[in-house]
């Protein structure tokens, strides 16, 4: 089999995250391209000759673009592949030619056009080109070590070495790993290869499938029958957008109240001028009075409260950019959880927005 992938950029400058998950998800069925070529996006002679070559030279081809030139990537494969193939059309990404050769079309990211068409249209199509019938896993983990997984990862693919490939994308702190094999694998070795990961990656497992975070704790909420609320300060609301993002949420989320300034803890939560004066707003205190403010109420039975410093500057308390508490709990106990994240600000937010989910599903499951 041969394949090969041309990468169109805006600026000739070392590849992104995106690539590399595209690449990854084609990669992780056994798909790999023995040849890569990376163009200026504007460069349209030179891509359509090399697209030209590769049309008779190889049987599939990837064409990767940022998204936003997608449009002008079609028309240079055009007088190339005149023909979209009859499935996984969409607007911009597309899958072209025929049986005996295709060119993929995808944007470089994690989108419907990116990795998830990938995933859903272009995988498909190979498969069925070439005779491959094949199976998958899906274990999500948060705050995972890194190390870890990819020991774990190196020591499954050692088992079968031409049956199994593993792809591990981290994402603000949430593994995702995808272990896909040959249907000719026993059940043995298959149900063997998820207690490795269970075992080894221990409590921070939460999913043994495809399923997000904020979905598996809406899906755990309507099963307990809870209702939740949420308090959120340095997280601006993410938190909330990440609930209410799931279908249905509107059975178990109550409200999500976004105090930013510290008067706002004061009169929405009720947290106490003497923690703000003695302890400051990025503190276990202040995590906690904000979360039991939301309990106070009695209109939820699980809450969660966030605060602390984003940056990319501290403020005058002279913490340290990345601190931050979660607090999450009932009308029983409430447990404040510390954190020190490192990144850029985005990083810092989100990675507390998804602990902060985790943290709810795990007291959750005890309820």
């Amino acid at each position: 089999m041969k394949n090969a992938c041309v990468v169109l950029r805006k600026r000739m400058i070392a590849g992104n995250v995106g690539e590399n998950a595209v690449l990854q998800a084609f990669s992780a069925r056994g798909y790999t391209f023995s040849e890569m070529y990376v163009f200026d996006y504007l460069n349209e002679s030179k891509i359509r000759e090399t697209l030209s070559c590769l049309q008779k030279s190889m049987e599939n081809v990837l064409l990767l673009a940022d998204k936003r030139v997608l449009s002008i990537a079609r028309n240079y494969i055009s007088e190339v592949y005149p023909n979209v193939f009859p499935q996984g059309e969409m607007v911009t990404a597309g899958i072209f030619g025929d049986q005996k050769h295709n060119l993929f079309l995808l944007s470089a990211d994690d989108t419907e056009t990116g990795t998830m068409y990938a995933k859903q249209a272009c995988l498909p199509v190979l498969d069925k080109k070439y005779g491959v019938s094949s199976e998958r896993l899906v274990i999500r983990a948060m705050g995972a070590n890194e190390a870890r997984v990819e020991a774990l990862i190196r020591e499954t693919e050692n088992l079968a070495k031409n049956a199994i490939s593993c792809t591990h994308v981290r994402d603000y702190d949430d593994s995702r790993i995808e272990i896909a094999y040959n249907n000719t694998l026993s059940k043995g070795v298959v149900d063997g290869i998820l207690r490795l990961f269970v075992d080894g990656l221990g409590d921070s497992v939460y999913a043994l499938d495809d399923t997000p975070i904020n979905e598996q704790l809406i899906h755990l909420l309507k099963l307990r029958k809870l209702r939740i609320s949420v308090a959120e300060s340095f997280t601006g609301g993410g938190v909330a957008r990440k609930l209410t993002a799931v279908s249905g949420a509107s059975e178990v989320y109550f409200e999500g109240l976004n105090t930013y300034n510290e008067r706002s803890k004061l009169k929405r939560l009720g947290v106490s001028e003497y923690t703000l004066r003695t302890f400051g707003a990025v503190s276990d205190q202040c995590a906690y009075e904000m979360c039991a403010g939301l309990l106070k109420t009695g209109d939820c039975e699980l809450a969660i409260s966030t605060t602390g410093l984003a940056g990319p500057n501290t403020d005058k308390s002279m913490l340290p950019v990345g601190l931050c508490y979660v607090a999450v709990g009932t009308k029983e106990r409430i447990f404040v959880y510390r954190y020190k994240f490192d990144g850029s600000r985005a990083d810092i937010s989100e990675k507390a927005i998804n602990y902060a989910l985790f943290l709810a599903y795990k007291h959750a499951k005890n309820l």
